[in-house]
């Protein structure tokens, strides 16, 4: 029984002292490294030049940081997971880019990813040294792991690894895709304080740009369905109308919640109180509508006190915003605004359907 402790303990100790850096190198002799050139084939003058073909030739020698040896990384490489609605992938040489679009009009893309960035920065304990909103760029100090190996009764080897990175935030003018890049700027792999001089490829920059990237991704896809989640709390719910005036002074419903909200509103309540909304432009807050009381589905569901004071015709609904109050007005087709009396009598029946929970429409 002591013998089997024994050897239990030795390949404990002994499967305990191999370094981070030793567990993601190839195993095997590394004696190709040392090898001398190839050498073309000479033939005697006097002989012919057998011909050879170039099917196996091996590539020659390349330029740049190559990894041989000890050096090559066998880990298996790591994948953007583009996680996070509206995102897509696009690769770079020693960087990696992420595609992003715009999920909802009223929010500013580039302020919306920096926010995130900056967030997920700050829940990873990531300390900054640089911040300019403006060129949207964001550099990190050194970002440190550190990892125990070995162990005797002389105490524990230390691994320690230190990285910095950039991050790029670049938003079309068009305000509805932007590119988020990541860049592995510096790198150092200590074993007790000792740098051990790593050379790293662009598959190894890709590598650590991805994992750091992924992690990005992950909290900006938590940050975003939890918007998606409040804003259709805030749909389904109902809203409050109130008379007052637009800013021309005329009678309009008025709402105190933003144009994005009322406008999103709109479209569902309006087919319940009878218009066909034949266009709309979101831009100048306007639906183009027909209203006909006496037509099909609405006729006969409604009776005669439940229709709209409106004339069968076309007419316009214009949403504007002020201060964080939206106003409802109503034109006739060419675009002149309703009687003040008449906007009035539609009040009741517009502040109930709007204030309807979206399951009650």
């Amino acid at each position: 029984m002591k013998r089997v402790l024994l050897g239990v303990l030795v390949v404990s100790a002994l499967a305990g002292c191999s370094t981070p850096l030793e567990r993601r190198q190839p195993s095997g002799s590394y004696d190709y490294t040392t090898q001398p050139e190839p050498v073309s084939l000479k033939v005697p003058q006097q002989l012919k030049t057998p011909a050879i073909s170039s099917e196996f030739q091996l590539p020659g020698p390349t330029t740049g940081s190559q990894a041989m040896g000890a050096r090559v990384d066998v880990r298996p490489p790591l994948q953007v997971l583009p996680l996070a609605p509206g995102t897509r992938l696009q690769e770079g040489a020693d960087s990696v880019t992420v595609l992003i679009e715009n999920q909802f009009e009223d929010i500013n893309l580039k302020q919306e990813m920096l926010e995130n960035l900056t967030k997920f920065l700050a829940h990873k304990s990531i300390p900054l040294t640089d911040t300019d909103s403006g060129a949207g760029v964001l550099k990190t100090d050194w970002i440190e792991t550190v990892e125990e190996f070995g162990g005797s009764i002389w105490g524990k080897d230390e691994y320690r690894l230190r990285q910095r990175y950039q991050f790029n935030v670049e938003v079309k003018d068009n305000g509805r895709t932007g590119a988020l890049t990541i860049e592995l700027t510096d790198h150092e792999e200590l074993i007790d304080e000792q740098d051990q001089d790593v050379i790293l490829t662009d598959s190894d920059k890709r590598r650590y740009s991805i994992d750091m990237l992924n992690n990005a991704i992950s909290y900006m896809n938590f940050q975003r369905k939890q918007e998606r989640k409040i804003r259709q709390i805030q749909d389904s719910e109902g809203m409050a109308l109130s008379l007052g005036k637009d800013a021309d002074g005329h009678a309009a419903f008025t709402a105190n919640a933003d144009f994005e909200r009322v406008w999103s509103r709109l479209d569902k309540v309006l087919p319940v109180l009878g218009f066909t909304v034949k266009d709309l432009d979101k831009s100048q807050g306007t639906y183009y509508v027909d209203y006909d009381p006496n037509q099909g589905f609405w006729a006969s569901l409604w009776g005669d006190n439940d229709l709209l004071a409106l004339k069968s015709g076309a007419y316009r609904i214009k949403l504007s915003e002020k201060n964080d109050v939206s106003f409802i007005s109503f034109l006739d087709a060419d675009g002149q605004p309703l009687d003040d009396e008449l906007v009035t009598s539609l009040y009741e029946q517009f502040a109930q359907y709007m204030k309807k929970n979206a399951r009650s429409l």
